[in-house]
């Protein structure tokens, strides 16, 4: 192939590589953006040993009348036994959380009654209808066990979280490197020793226990300079 016909080659081409930098250049540069914004973001939070913004760029927030539901029972100091403080859900989540089964639960074993459309995706469905009912309510089981079987401690040395009522671990505060705000749900401890424990956001005395947290990597980092 001479030089002439070469050129004619990659000109004629061209504009099948102009079409996909034309039509996917402004989301990759958007999806740049966004991500570089969030590193900078989250490396000044973790320098100035205040809460991280860990929440993916393209995560949804959770909607705003579930978020004023869960923030039911938050204000306030959370309650005590002796030396510790105890997160747990607050009544708004336990409430929403157990109205959500309830409604579940019911669209499981009368799917007559389910909104529009639900009584007919659940025919359509492969195999026996037992099975989706019986899945349907073990996400309910398992979501009712996360709520009602979570809660935290802490105290002035340590921190112990309990998942589902079976998976406890404790957490000494002179190990606590930063603290991150997954945006919805979570709010997400990181210790040097390698460990990370979650704690949900929507607890009473939440505020004071992030005021807490942040201290003691201010001592951390004060004692390790």
């Amino acid at each position: 192939m001479s030089a002439t016909e070469m050129l004619g080659s990659v000109l004629g081409a061209w504009p099948l590589a102009v079409v996909p930098m034309i039509t996917f250049g402004p989301f990759a540069l958007i999806l740049w953006w966004r991500l570089r914004r969030r590193s900078r973001r989250i490396a000044a939070a973790r320098a100035a040993g205040t809460v991280v913004p860990i929440h993916s760029p393209f995560m949804a927030k959770l909607p705003a009348r579930y978020a004023a539901i869960s923030r039911i029972g938050t204000d306030g100091a959370a309650p005590m036994t002796l030396d510790d403080h105890i997160l747990r859900p607050s009544v708004g989540v336990k409430g929403m959380v157990a109205g959500l089964s309830v409604a579940a639960t019911a669209f499981a074993l009368w799917p007559e009654v389910a909104p529009a459309g639900f009584h007919e995706a659940m025919a359509e469905l492969p195999g026996p209808t037992l099975i989706p009912q019986l899945v349907l309510l073990a996400v309910v089981a398992n979501g009712l066990l996360y709520i009602f079987g979570t809660e935290a401690r802490y105290n002035r040395d340590k921190l112990i979280t309990t998942r589902m009522m079976f998976s406890r671990r404790e957490y000494r505060w002179k190990d606590l490197d930063w603290i991150g705000d997954t945006g919805a749900y979570d709010l997400v401890l990181q210790f040097n020793s390698g460990g990370k424990a979650k704690v949900l956001k929507h607890c009473r005395g939440i505020e004071d226990f992030k005021m807490f947290a942040q201290q003691q990597i201010q001592k951390n980092r004060a004692a390790g300079a």
